[in-house]
């Protein structure tokens, strides 16, 4: 056997380069997915690496699952993948011990006792090792020797290729570990995700329905858009409708607010870590957002909060296709999408040398601008519609609209929260309202007191009149009784000539 037991240096280094290129060759749809165990999941990826093993070794290796079924193999085993092992009772002793184990010679050994095959056993000497899935033996690699000459360097070479295994093994472990976890934030992430009607957009305005048909038009292209827009206006639902009428809609959009992570975080959170990177970084790594959107679609809201040193890794991400974890050494080819999306001046923050210019350039390949509410007022109707149809059915409620004067209020007001302060403002509604329709002292009185005439200029008495009759619309019921009405009186602490007076002033009589 070569010199190259040794498992650190030039034979680490050969092995990874044997075995990117036996994974590139490998047919990664070999096998279906669905009921296998841990190990059969990856199966293609483990019949690269011990094609890599092998060909360094100049000796065979073969993986078996837990349930004793070949995984992977080389030499005379390559044909019998899929099929259960024979000297079951020396895998069944290292599956049950989770320790390694040693065939020096298949015709002195009690591991071979009782193995029907062993009169003609072709397998000279098996040095095994378990491989762990959480502290659970999910299977074992073993190397092989059919020769006696292969059997004589596994006996002389024994201490160093069983460190060879242990650190084989950790391996396949932590690539385990990995596709368990993007697993099962996929699976979380399916469980929030919706269909079309989470990208649904209300309103037949010219500024939207322009953006909507930049959006759909550029939807199967992979060139990154940019949204553009103020807090609320529907950037990230646009996000969504750009993915779902992509090519890339069967896997998950991942997400990120580049503003919601601490600074010293957003890198490990984008690009992920190796296990020992910093400290408090978790066993075995993380991976990162980049990673997750692989074949799918990135949305990065709220770019313009992206500390300056993450930006330069994001424009080598981009321009490479590649991502490298944070203590990694190892480029990982992504294909991904991005769409980003910000509320501020990027180009004043590009002049200020708070935003890097070429990454800039490179992000704003096809710019999409979403209207404020207050540039789209003719929408507010029907957004108001949508969103009481929408809290009714969530609530149980019967809302059937607003009165004139309450609509007018709305429609007057400039809404800086956009869509999203309006769809708060509704489900305010729904939930205070006691009859059928909203009316105008039910509004909030930052929108009640701009009143039907909006932003135009209105007298002191003016207002007062307007906050004066909103306080006698809640307290006065429909159809109260003159009994009711003089109890009013007292606890306005006013005569009931003057109350009569502001009713009728006010039209509430």
């Amino acid at each position: 056997m070569p010199e190259l037991m040794r498992v650190s240096g030039s034979c680490f280094l050969e092995f990874r380069m044997k075995f990117d290129k036996t994974m590139l060759e490998s047919d990664e749809n070999s096998w279906e997915m669905t009921g296998l165990t841990p190990l059969m999941k990856i199966q293609p990826f483990i019949q690269a690496y011990v094609q890599a093993i092998a060909s360094i070794l100049e000796a065979d290796v073969t993986i078996v699952d837990h349930e004793l079924i070949r995984v992977a193999g080389t030499g005379d085993y390559l044909n019998e993948i899929g099929n259960a092992v024979s000297h079951a009772n020396f895998f069944e002793k290292i599956l049950k011990t989770g320790k390694g184990g040693i065939i020096r010679d298949v015709n002195d050994d009690s591991n071979c006792v009782g193995c029907e095959k062993r009169a003609y056993c072709k397998e000279l000497a098996n040095l095994a090792y378990p491989i762990f899935q959480n502290q659970t033996v999910v299977g074992i690699i073993s190397i092989i020797a059919f020769r006696e000459q292969q059997r004589k360097n596994v006996l002389e070479n024994m201490g160093k290729l069983e460190e060879l295994l242990k650190y084989m093994s950790m391996l396949l472990e932590s690539k385990l570990y990995t596709d368990e976890a993007k697993s099962k934030l996929e699976e979380q992430l399916k469980a929030v995700h919706t269909a079309e009607s989470a990208w649904s957009f209300v309103g037949d305005s010219p500024k939207m329905q322009e953006a909507l048909r930049i959006g759909r038009k550029v939807a199967k292209s992979d060139s990154t858009v940019f949204l553009r827009g103020e807090s609320g206006t529907g950037k990230e639902i646009m996000a969504k409708m750009i993915h779902d009428l992509s090519d890339r809609r069967e896997k998950l959009m991942i997400s990120i607010n580049c503003a919601a992570i601490p600074e010293n975080l957003v890198e490990s959170e984008l690009f992920g870590y190796e296990e020992g990177a910093f400290t408090g970084a978790r066993k075995h790594g993380s991976v990162g957002k980049f990673e997750l959107a692989d074949k799918s679609t990135i949305f990065l809201d709220e770019i313009g909060d992206m500390p300056l040193p993450v930006q330069t890794k994001l424009l080598r991400v981009l321009q490479e296709k590649q991502v490298e974890r944070i203590g990694g050494r190892k480029p990982i080819p992504v294909d991904i999408r991005v769409i980003c999306a910000t509320h501020k001046n990027i180009e004043k923050m590009v002049a200020e040398g708070t935003f890097r210019e070429d990454l800039y350039y490179r992000l704003n390949i096809i710019p999409i601008e979403l209207p404020p509410l207050r540039m789209r007022r003719e929408d507010l109707p029907a957004l108001i519609t949508h969103y009481v149809g929408y809290y009714n059915q969530k609530l149980n409620k019967h809302l059937e609209g607003m009165e004139p004067e309450a609509l007018d209020a709305m429609i007057a007001y400039d809404w800086p929260g956009n869509v999203r302060e309006l769809k708060n403002i509704v489900e305010y509604l729904a939930n205070i309202v006691e009859g059928t329709h909203v009316t105008l002292s039910d509004l909030p009185d930052h929108i009640a007191l701009h009143g039907s005439r909006g932003d135009a200029p209105r007298s002191l008495d003016e207002m007062m009149s307007d906050y004066e009759k909103r306080i006698l619309m809640r307290m006065v019921k429909p159809g109260a009784s003159l009994e009711e009405k003089n109890h009013l009186a007292d606890t306005l602490q006013v005569s009931r000539a003057t109350l009569y007076r502001k009713l009728k002033k006010y039209d509430l009589i």
